[in-house]
């Protein structure tokens, strides 16, 4: 499925309170994407739990959005590079005991170190690009699962990359592991859809993040989607809505 933001705007306006009471899990909370969705969700009502290792931006997000008197956010630090399956589950444990449930989960974080050849990319750099991108969100979605269970209207949206230009040359381990996320969120959809569990995808257009410029250093970010632009397809996928699809993938054009 193929939706401009136009698109999704014409056919899909959420309102004010489009995410009011929900919980929302936010990895990568405080990167390039991830902080926009954050203040959208807010905004829209939701209660944000900021999954990120940036602990001061996270804390400068919490500080803008009480300031606004939008539903005050959780701060949860860590790193998903470093983290283990335990960590995860100790993560789970702690939204279950402050909230009891959580309505969705939101994969935005991400780990690219550059462009490099195959044969000159180091052990721990592959191993570190593979579970940032793609074990961690397989364990997070492990350790919430119950979580997510309890929930009237359960969600999981992942975030891919361009298949085509990540399985070139000099992409490496993050190209190999965006490849592979496509799998997990299709097999992931599969399995899920029996417990109602709503499980979708946003593949964002070349957008202005800092993860984009390692990658394209000379690039003119007025040619680039602006992130905040991708937060209509990412509220659409989280909405409590009968209509919603699942095992799809959102691909907002510029």
């Amino acid at each position: 499925m193929i939706l401009t933001p136009g698109q999704i705007q014409h056919n899909f306006s959420p309102a004010v309170d489009h995410l009011a009471g929900r919980i929302v899990l936010i990895t990568g909370a405080a990167g390039g994407i991830g902080a926009p969705l954050v203040r959208a969700c807010a905004r829209h009502g939701a209660t944000v739990i900021m999954a990120d290792r940036q602990v001061p931006a996270m804390e400068a997000l919490y500080d803008e959005l009480t300031a606004a008197e939008l539903p005050e956010p959780v701060i949860y630090p860590v790193d998903l590079v470093g983290a283990s399956p335990a960590d995860l589950e100790t993560m789970a444990d702690a939204i279950g005991e402050q909230f009891e449930t959580l309505d969705a989960v939101v994969h935005l974080a991400a780990e690219f170190r550059g462009l490099t050849q195959l044969e000159q990319l180091q052990p721990d750099r592959w191993q570190q690009e593979l579970q940032g991108n793609l074990t961690a969100a397989h364990w997070v979605n492990q350790a919430v699962l119950a979580l997510l269970k309890t929930s009237d209207q359960p969600r999981i949206v992942f975030t891919l990359d361009d298949e085509h230009r990540v399985s070139k040359a000099y992409w490496g381990a993050y190209g190999v592991s965006k490849l592979a996320l496509h799998a997990l969120a299709s097999i992931t959809a599969s399995e899920l859809e029996s417990y109602g569990i709503k499980v979708n995808a946003v593949q964002p257009p070349p957008t202005d993040t800092p993860l984009r410029r390692k990658a394209y250093m000379a690039e003119d970010p007025s040619r680039l989607t602006a992130p905040e632009d991708l937060a209509p397809a990412y509220l659409y996928l989280l909405g409590a809505h009968d209509r919603l699809i699942t095992g799809e993938v959102l691909r907002p054009h510029q």
